[in-house]
């Protein structure tokens, strides 16, 4: 395991030969910019361009490393992002279950306190606050799909986007695009999981007409129509207790009981008939209230719509790895377009990792970056973290960068002729 050199060696050809899958179809120069983002990215474990050119190594100044990746980075054609994030997605779609595919949606924000010069500015609500302050910054809007074999969120929609914008329409059409990404690569058969702040008549319509399951928890305020009856749901959730008994595992193993129960209940603004879930014991203050249209018929499949729901944790774990271990919110490109690109090559390399954990079993290099990473715990529920660290460990030791493994056109000088009088 101590084998610095050949772990080293290893390191550098797996992301190179990810970076040759995701680039099939690219022109030479654009090739490059991919390889050195993936491999600046991986080595460097930051989202600033110049931790990303000083983890290439180049013999030439930094500064122009830096100019060279800015101007890749701004200057990418719409065609080539096709390419890219169509390369991208065929990777994915080898990873995950179409069959059984569970896909997390969420928002999240990049907090840009003390930025007064970035394009389009927004206010947002810094949700890592306790007290909820108001700060300029970003919204992000982000779909994942679990992967087949060992669940790890995987991205298939990714979006900075800022209210200020002048094509800025609503919050939810980029709910509505993330929700077409996942039918564009999964079909119809998928599950969709919602925390509360997608509480919203329109999502559920669209996920109905549109003959897709879904689980999504509802906010205290929400009506719905028991026995004909106009009631909240948190009167209905008041006034009922748990009858079915659910374990489940957190944080350092602890193991919490939880008390479920379930009932119909049809949504006004449809006149659809779902099946509210309710469940008690994750929060002494008040009960969990889900709405879900899967088919419930004995109790175990109001145990399995818990389950479904509490994967979402894994998409908050994304993100916190994104922000943590990339400082994610601390690029310092000045355009939404730079941003986004840059966060497109920040999702190509998190879901390499997420593939990479999926076929644990198959690569041994897989468990050399997890012991590389030296973390406390042997197991994880989302590795993000540990292998992000174990990568970032491994090519600490490597003492060139990636451009001797590329094929760099090298041209002969130009002579001059000239006569010898």
């Amino acid at each position: 395991m101590n084998n610095f050199t050949t772990n080293t060696y290893e390191m550098k050809r797996e992301i190179l030969n990810f970076s040759k899958k995701i680039s099939e179809g690219l022109n030479n120069p654009t090739t490059k910019f991919l390889i050195d983002m993936q491999y600046g990215l991986s080595k460097g474990g930051s989202c600033l361009i110049s931790n990303i050119a000083r983890s290439l190594d180049e013999d030439i100044k930094l500064g122009y490393t830096i100019d060279r990746l800015c101007d890749n980075l701004s200057n990418l054609y719409k065609e080539e992002k096709e390419i890219i994030w169509n390369n991208y997605l065929n990777e994915v779609r080898k990873n995950i279950d179409e069959d059984n595919a569970v896909v997390l949606f969420d928002d999240s924000d990049i907090n840009k306190e003390y930025s007064k010069k970035l394009e389009d500015l927004d206010k947002i609500i810094d949700a890592s606050s306790r007290d909820k302050k108001i700060v300029n910054g970003y919204h992000v809007c982000e779909a994942t799909v679990l992967t087949k074999n060992q669940k790890q969120p995987i991205s298939i929609y990714s979006k900075i986007y800022s209210c200020q914008s002048d094509n800025f329409i609503s919050k939810n059409s980029y709910t509505l695009e993330s929700i077409k990404a996942a039918e564009n690569l999964i079909g119809n058969n998928f599950t969709g999981i919602f925390d509360r702040g997608y509480d919203d008549n329109k999502i559920f319509k669209y996920m109905s007409e549109n003959n897709h399951k879904f689980v999504i928890r509802l906010d205290d305020e929400r009506t719905l129509l028991f026995k004909g009856k106009k009631r909240s749901v948190k009167e209905v959730s008041e006034s009922r207790k748990g009858k079915i008994s659910m374990k489940t595992l957190f944080n350092d193993n602890e193991e919490i009981e939880l008390m479920l129960t379930h009932t119909k209940a049809t949504l006004p603004a449809n006149k659809k008939e779902y099946t509210l879930v309710i469940v008690y014991g994750l929060s002494e203050a008040k009960p969990m209230k889900l709405l879900t249209n899967i088919n419930i018929k004995e109790k175990e499949d109001v145990i399995k719509v818990v389950r479904l729901y509490l994967s979402r944790w894994r998409i908050e774990e994304h993100f916190r790895g994104k922000k943590q271990e990339y400082d994610f919110e601390n690029m310092r490109v000045r355009t939404l377009e730079s941003m986004n690109n840059l966060n497109m090559m920040l999702t190509i390399h998190l879901g390499h990792i997420a593939i990479l954990v999926d076929n644990i079993d198959k690569k041994l290099l897989t468990i050399k970056i997890i012991y590389a990473s030296k973390s406390l715990k042997e197991k994880a529920i989302v590795w993000l973290s540990q292998i992000a660290r174990g990568i970032k460990s491994i090519l600490s030791h490597a003492h060139t960068g990636i451009k001797e493994w590329q094929n760099i056109e090298t041209r002969i000088k130009y002579k001059q002729l000239f006569l010898k009088i």
